[in-house]
């Protein structure tokens, strides 16, 4: 018997070789996770969320790395957070919706003492992040330093004695006229949106809350503390009048209807004024002239938690983890990174008086967090 030559056992053996790479290659293509290299299956997954996300989700390079790098296409619908939170599980599914991505770690802990074991694959985790703010403008800054409740540090302000704003000048209908203002007119308050709809408004009354409730503001108050103090921030929710129902358009209507001279305080989120700096680009110095960002000492950082309903979303979530994205939320649209130590970095708008580090306090709890929101909504609910 002939046996086979040398150049035939090393061409077989190539052959071999190939056969197996390529084997390899292709399923490895089929079983790479998303964003791991491999081809992902393309799914489309329609999440509900706070307008303030809503330019970042329509970003285009947003958009394609989501699209090219995890296979996903995602229908963003802003919604109010504790509205979306309190939607019944058929009307999530009327919605097609498999994703949740309010503006704050209260209403997801209200989705899951309302949805406990509705969702088998459900999962959360927060991605951004955004400290609450009050914004000022020269004038009524100046007043509030004079009258020791604002510190200014490092050119940063800080609001340092934000129970004496809203006890001794809030509640009692003090006026702008009294601290000595050339043209601030009539009583002082704290403008949001409207806590009953919009999470940066009802951050404010989380705020105040914890303020009026307890001795030390670094704790969220009890259900009896609270329950206490609910007409009190009734009273200071209702000397605002007339707000606006969300985030992202009651920061514009403030802004475009005078700044302080339509509301010489109004509280909302720190990246509202980035993203509008960076969308001014050049034509940002009149708006930072006539704009400033009051820190509250402590303020609530207002997370904006994904939570994920089913296995797609699931893939939403790890997608936003990405640091192109994550370097894109802060860079264009003001989101501090929830993941990423180092990140967000102020130094990236010098021009911007961005503090760096601040304190906060943490938001009440679920059962807390819903005798607040029946308060805000019906007054009959707040005895």
């Amino acid at each position: 018997m002939r046996l086979p030559s040398g150049r035939f056992l090393i061409g077989l053996v190539l052959v071999l070789v190939v056969c197996v790479a390529t084997a390899y290659v292709l399923t490895r293509g089929k079983d790479d996770p998303p964003g791991g290299g491999g081809t992902a299956q393309a799914v489309t997954v329609t999440c509900l969320g706070g307008s303030e996300k809503t330019e970042l989700m329509a970003d285009e390079q947003v958009r394609k790395i989501l699209r090219e790098q995890y296979g996903l296409t995602v229908v963003f619908q802003p919604l109010g957070s504790y509205d979306l939170v309190q939607l019944s599980k058929d009307d999530l599914a009327a919605r097609k919706a498999g994703c949740l991505w309010p503006s704050s770690a209260s209403a997801q802990k209200v989705f899951e003492s309302l949805h406990t074991g509705a969702f088998p694959e459900y999962r959360a985790e927060t991605v951004l992040q955004s400290p609450e703010v009050i914004y000022a403008g020269p004038q009524g800054t100046d007043a509030l330093v004079k009258a020791g409740i604002v510190q200014k540090r490092a050119e940063r302000y800080f609001i340092v004695d934000m129970k004496k704003l809203l006890l001794e000048h809030v509640l009692k209908r003090t006026t702008w006229q009294s601290l000595g203002t050339a043209d601030l007119r009539g009583p002082i308050a704290v403008s949001s949106t409207d806590a009953a709809k919009s999470n940066s408004g009802f951050t404010l009354a989380q705020l105040q809350l914890n303020i009026i409730a307890t001795d030390d503001v670094f704790s969220a108050p009890s259900l009896a503390q609270a329950r206490k103090v609910l007409p009190t921030v009734r009273a200071v929710y209702d000397a605002q009048g007339l707000q606006a129902a969300g985030s992202e358009a009651g920061f514009r209507q403030w802004l475009t209807q005078g700044a302080e001279f339509h509301a010489p305080l109004y509280a909302g989120y720190e990246n509202q004024l980035i993203q509008q700096v960076v969308q001014l680009g050049a034509d940002a110095d009149k708006l930072l002239k006539d704009v400033r960002v009051l820190y509250p000492d402590p303020t609530i950082y207002s997370d904006h938690p994904i939570l994920a309903l089913d296995a797609d979303a699931a893939r939403f979530l790890e997608a936003m983890k990405d640091p192109a994205i994550q370097q894109l939320a802060w860079q264009k649209y003001g989101l501090r990174s929830g993941l990423h130590v180092g990140l967000s970095k102020v130094t990236d708008f010098p021009n911007l008086p961005l503090a760096d580090q601040f304190r906060t306090t943490a938001p009440p709890g679920a059962e807390v967090t819903l005798a607040l929101l029946a308060c805000v909504k019906e007054v009959a609910k707040c005895s």
